[in-house]
């Protein structure tokens, strides 16, 4: 392993640095002329992120191969983000009200007999949230202990332990959800042909993921191993639209920009062309801002303190709130009892 550097104004962390020629093509347009944007993770970890000069896809090269990646996920995803291999107390609080707040997205567009998917469910809370709304949906989990507390803890036996690739429905899904995991899937184009294949013929998909263009993270805390892509809105709409999508729309996210999208599954095929034209000066585009978002101008903002303010009443809520007890379930249901009162 390579030492960690400290990241400094001469060599910024997301930084243009040296071109070179990628391990594996772009999953957007296949090239692999790219610039070197990061060579340590977050943790000062030696992990390359390159910038894919031909659209300005930002992805992880070497990648990790199949096999690492899925004992990776099934195993030690959640203890390496979260610290443990089951939510802590905090976070069921924090994923239940992120659920509730998803599921009043999603409750307009409800409707008797309509089949839901939700990827990467984690520990449930989502399907949980929905179903004492009354409305049961499917979901999949690649992490056995967030997938074991979902179908042990909150009783969900509808998600299932395992990958996107696996799930076999014996009937097409009217609507699919997956938040904040596209961008930690190996081949992005495989995932929107299955996301699509697992679709009705009017199926629609609700997407959320990080915005490369964002600047609400300090750039030495951007990448980590478990992101393996990074697009912008011209990146992500035009695999969309490669695969056999339509954007209905497309929206930054206040605060945070990251990327919401809803995709239509479409007969109709793109024109390449077309498609690529649309990403002409997107790598240019991507790669200035890098230049721009040092460290030292991100914390000359107010940025890093908004978040910092916000996370300390959020942290101190979650404490008040859980103080009573540490049963994931109990939190969760007296989270869903306030809302199904409001």
């Amino acid at each position: 392993m390579n030492p960690a550097r400290e990241p400094t104004e001469a060599t910024p962390p997301c930084a243009v640095r040296e071109r070179v020629e990628a391990t594996i093509p772009c999953a957007v347009c296949g090239g692999r002329e790219a610039e070197v944007v990061a060579d340590t993770d977050r943790h000062g970890r030696p992990l390359r992120s390159l910038l894919c000069t031909g659209c300005g896809l930002v992805r992880v090269d070497p990648r990790p191969a199949d096999a690492e990646l899925g004992r990776f996920y099934a195993e030690d995803y959640r203890r390496e983000y979260k610290g443990e291999h089951r939510p802590k107390p905090k976070h069921c609080h924090r994923q239940t009200l992120g659920a509730i707040e998803r599921a009043e997205a999603l409750l307009p567009r409800w409707r008797p007999g309509l089949r839901v998917l939700d990827v990467g469910a984690g520990a449930g809370f989502f399907p949980y949230v929905l179903k004492r709304r009354g409305i049961a949906i499917d979901g999949i989990e690649p992490n056995r202990g967030y997938a074991g507390f979902a179908r042990e803890v909150l009783g969900l036996d509808r998600v299932q332990v395992g990958f996107l690739h696996e799930l076999r429905p014996t009937e097409p899904y009217d609507l699919i959800t997956i938040h904040h995991v596209f961008e930690h899937l190996p081949d992005p184009r495989a995932a929107m042909a299955q996301l699509r294949a697992l679709l009705a013929a009017d199926g629609r998909v609700l997407m959320e993921v990080p915005n490369i263009e964002a600047t609400y993270h300090a750039p030495n805390r951007v990448f980590h191993v478990g992101h393996l892509h990074w697009f912008n809105p011209a990146t992500l709409a035009a695999l969309a639209r490669q695969c056999g999508f339509e954007v209905e729309s497309l929206r930054l996210v206040p605060r945070t920009a990251h990327i919401a999208v809803e995709l239509r599954r479409s007969e109709a095929a793109a024109d390449p062309a077309a498609t690529m034209a649309g990403l002409a000066g997107n790598a240019a585009r991507v790669a200035a801002l890098l230049r721009r978002h040092t460290v030292a101008r991100h914390y000359l903002g107010a940025t890093p303190y908004r978040r910092l303010l916000r996370k300390a009443w959020q942290y101190g809520r979650e404490q008040w709130q859980v103080r009573a007890t540490t049963d994931g379930r109990a939190i969760c249901d007296a989270l869903c009892d306030a809302w199904l009162r409001g």
